[in-house]
């Protein structure tokens, strides 16, 4: 069994991990590497019209000359935003089935307008090509739900996961302590939905706080409280994770543009043996059982009685941090178990 992966492979979290997830079930991976075809400097603003151009061209005609030559039975394309529709129906002619992945929220900028400019038309070819597609998998529920009325023939959830290699509790050095130890920590993205605002009452309130993101962290978001939170870096590979567990607590904020009830971080610190501190949805509580495997808040003052109770009881910390692993690990939330519950989808 082949199947033909189709992506940017930028990120390791992404199309490599489940590559390697996938190939324990004795499914040979083929990668195709889109990220080639992107380098030169007008990329940004090509990728975000829908305009054809010789960069997509060669794109699609990779795709036909790669499937001809290794005959997969499947395509799968990750968070396609350059595929054409003439390009999955050839491959439907070639007897190969396709399938489209997106962790991303390909209807959100039409739905609530307020995404950035060139998200509105990021997604252009990929809706034109979900009814070709004869599977597509989707982050979130609704997206199922929005792609059915877009003409999809096939929708279905997958959720996120988290990966065990690299999401597990890790030692902190004296010198790594330094740098990542504190009472709460989040790491993310700006958005201005309101994160800002629940961070400055915490830091207000005299809790130690680090903060892990983006250039978009910036003085005129955070005002005052901008010094006293710098450095403000990104962190991935390891130090992501000690990040995580050099925090007593984990704030989860959910993106309201991409209109997430749950994310990746809420099975990855869990999987760390860290209290997770979300923002509150049905879907979160479904998930874990409140103040015994995750700890949610639906106000500022819940943050803070919440943030306050646990600081308090480090024992209920650790309770809730090893109730928490148990969880993920126990529903199957895993990126193996979540490759196996993909390829039954399959019906390989």
């Amino acid at each position: 069994m082949k199947i033909l992966l189709v992506g940017d492979w930028r990120y390791e979290i992404y199309e490599k991990a489940m590559s390697v997830a996938i190939t324990k079930f004795n499914i040979n991976i083929i990668p195709l590497k889109t990220l080639k075809f992107k380098k030169d400097f007008l990329w940004k603003y090509r990728a975000a019209l829908p305009f054809f151009d010789f960069y997509k061209s060669k794109l699609n005609k990779k795709i036909i000359k790669k499937a001809k030559y290794h005959k997969p039975n499947f395509v799968l394309f990750w968070r396609p935003t350059h595929i054409l529709p003439k390009t999955i129906l050839q491959l439907s002619k070639m007897n190969i089935k396709t399938i489209s992945y997106n962790n991303d929220d390909p209807f959100g900028p039409k739905i609530h307008k307020i995404a950035p400019w060139h998200h509105h038309f990021l997604w252009y070819y990929y809706i034109k090509c979900l009814p070709y597609f004869d599977f597509n998998f989707f982050y979130r529920k609704i997206n199922c739900i929005e792609s059915k009325a877009e003409g999809a023939r096939h929708a279905d959830l997958l959720l996120p996961y988290f990966i065990p290699s690299k999401d597990r509790y890790i030692k902190l050095t004296a010198k790594e302590k330094k740098k990542f130890q504190t009472d709460i920590v989040f790491i993310g993205h700006y958005e201005p939905d309101g994160r800002e605002n629940l961070i400055n009452e915490l830091i207000n309130e005299n809790y130690k706080l680090k903060l892990w993101g983006g250039k978009y962290w910036t003085q005129k978001v955070l005002g005052k409280n901008y010094k006293k939170l710098l450095p403000i870096k990104e962190v991935s590979g390891d130090d992501y994770i000690k990040a995580l567990c050099g925090a007593k607590i984990c704030l989860a904020f959910l993106s309201k543009l991409n209109r997430d009830n749950y994310t990746r971080r809420c099975f990855e610190i869990p999987a760390c043996g860290k209290v997770m501190l979300a923002e509150r949805t049905k879907e979160l509580t479904k998930l874990f059982k409140e103040d015994v495997e995750a700890c949610f808040f639906s106000s500022k003052k819940e943050l803070l009685i919440k943030v306050n109770w646990l600081l308090k009881n480090p024992k209920i910390r650790k309770s809730i941090g090893n109730a928490g692993k148990a969880r993920v690990w126990k529903d199957g939330h895993d990126i193996n178990s979540r490759a196996n519950e993909f390829i039954k989808k399959l019906k390989l």
